[in-house]
């Protein structure tokens, strides 16, 4: 053996007697650098297709249904197409007798290769070459490479193939000289024929970016949020020598991506990533968000990228039911009000009403404010109501409680027995709040609201009212249209002989 070739000698695989060791120590066999270890007990046979193979607990390259396994016997004829292994349209692998590789898809027999003591050398065009499987170093120690005619066998190798951008896996099973006119005819293999057999296992491309397996999303909130769950990079082990420092996850905004946040590589199988969407979904494609996450190693600046996934969030929470629920008979009107809802994404309330108590046929009314005046009323009929609130998600609350309103046949029935002003509803409120109040006679009315200082603010009535059931609404501005600011306001009604004042508080 030449001395030029000794300190590649090393790249060998020593078998050990010994029962085969458990897959995390071949795993980490797999990605010592051979050519300068001092061999391994890594043996891919067994790791692979052992009765106990460890490809579902830490998978190689080798694992995946692309690997395959090429052969050229010795003497056969390295000019045949069907002694090639043609790996992409850019590299194909052969070999003459005594010769390294050579790609006859681009080159003639070693016509880029360099001569050593009479002998040819040199790679195949357009691929690079290391010892050891892909990405376990700095991706420049690939470089051109020799031959694998002093390779010990088994072994690893890694292969970059510079025009398709890809890299490779290979462990060479066979490597033999056959030198002899054994082909076509025989022979004992001392002269000038084809010889160069060799054989080996390759992966299909090394494929080390993280892999998004499901965007879900996240139950029983608002909206807006999905769990994004992803498969590893490859060499996101504890005992890689090389690893993934930290993934990162982005979503897409058009035009750019935009980070999200960031997890460190902690060697798991699998991660899950709570991130925020760009709008929530109802069903339609176009309210889906796209992701991807990026697997980082900072020391040799490894940027991996996996491949866009599209996933929806949903808004699961109903908004809360409305309560206090109320009707009164006013002039013939059904003055209906309740408490309003505070949810943030709150759309519109939906008020049912009916006769029979089925609410089967029942007619609704759609209002985004928290008080409804039915006019169709007719004298003599129960009227039974309920209401229930959406979201903008179309999310419906339960019912309310149901109400009931009956008329009666009588000239009296909506005169008041007294005076009265009651209490503003709700109370606090903001922006709208409601005051009732009663006349037993017709009057006329002045209603008015002060500041603490006493200083007028609005005026809601001044005009003859008849007698009944009556409410107006404050809207919290003054008598020229402006908001007022929050705090305590003061309101009187003053109406023939009664006078009445009441506090209120306008919150911000």
């Amino acid at each position: 053996m030449k001395s030029f070739y000794k300190k590649y000698i090393l790249f060998s695989i020593f078998i050990s007697s010994n029962a085969m060791p458990d897959c995390l120590t071949m795993y980490e066999d797999y990605h010592k650098f051979y050519g300068f270890s001092g061999g391994s007990s890594f043996e891919l046979e067994e790791y692979v297709f052992g009765e106990d193979n460890c490809c579902d607990e830490y998978s190689l390259p080798m694992c995946g249904e692309d690997r395959v396994y090429f052969e050229k016997e010795d003497y056969a004829d390295f000019t045949d197409t069907d002694n090639w292994d043609i790996i992409s349209n850019s590299v194909a692998l052969t070999r003459a007798d005594n010769r390294g590789l050579y790609n006859p898809l681009i080159e003639t027999e070693y016509g880029n290769s360099w001569d050593y003591e009479g002998v040819q050398y040199g790679p195949p065009a357009a691929t690079l070459w290391q010892f050891g499987p892909a990405f376990i170093g700095n991706t420049s120690s690939y470089a051109g490479w020799f031959t694998w005619a002093y390779v010990a066998v088994p072994g690893l190798v890694g292969m970059y193939s510079t025009e398709d951008d890809a890299y490779y896996d290979f462990y060479i099973t066979n490597w033999t000289s056959g030198n002899g006119p054994g082909f076509p005819s025989g022979g004992d293999g001392n002269g000038d024929g084809n010889g160069g057999g060799f054989s080996y296992y390759r992966s299909g491309p090394v494929k080390p970016f993280p892999v998004i397996t499901s965007i879900e999303d996240v139950p029983n909130d608002q909206g807006g949020r999905v769990y994004i769950t992803f498969d590893r990079s490859p060499i996101d082990v504890s005992v890689h020598p090389i690893g993934i420092d930290v993934y990162t996850i982005q979503r897409f905004v058009s035009p750019n991506w935009v980070g999200l946040g960031s997890i460190p590589g902690l060697g798991q199988s699998s991660y899950i990533y709570e991130a925020t969407t760009s709008i929530d979904s109802s069903g339609q494609i176009n309210d889906s968000t796209s992701f991807r996450v990026i697997a980082l190693n900072y020391t040799f600046d490894y940027t991996f990228y996996s491949d866009e996934h599209n996933g929806y969030s949903i808004d699961n929470i109903a908004p809360g039911i409305p309560g206090g629920l109320n009707v009164t008979l006013e002039n013939t009107q059904a003055i209906i009000n309740w408490l309003p809802i505070l949810d943030n994404d709150f759309q519109y309330y939906s008020l049912e009403k009916d006769t029979e108590g089925t609410f089967e046929d029942a007619q609704t009314f759609n209002t985004e404010q928290n008080t409804f005046i039915d006019y169709d009323i007719e004298e003599g009929i129960t009227y039974l109501y309920r209401i229930r609130a959406v979201d903008d998600s179309g999310n419906w609350s339960d019912y309310s409680e149901v109400v009931q309103l009956s008329t009666l046949y009588s000239d009296n029935v909506n005169i008041a027995d007294d005076f009265m002003l009651h209490q503003n509803y709700p109370n606090p409120f903001n922006p709208t709040t409601e005051i009732k109040y009663d006349l037993p006679e017709d009057s006329f009315v002045s209603i008015s609201i002060y500041d603490v200082m006493g200083r007028k603010i609005k005026s809601l009535s001044y005009a003859n009212q008849t007698a009944g059931y009556h409410f107006l609404q404050w809207d919290a501005t003054n008598d020229i249209g402006e908001g007022v600011s929050p705090g305590l306001y003061i309101y009187t009604i003053q109406a023939g002989e009664y006078r009445s004042t009441k506090k209120m508080i306008l919150l911000k």
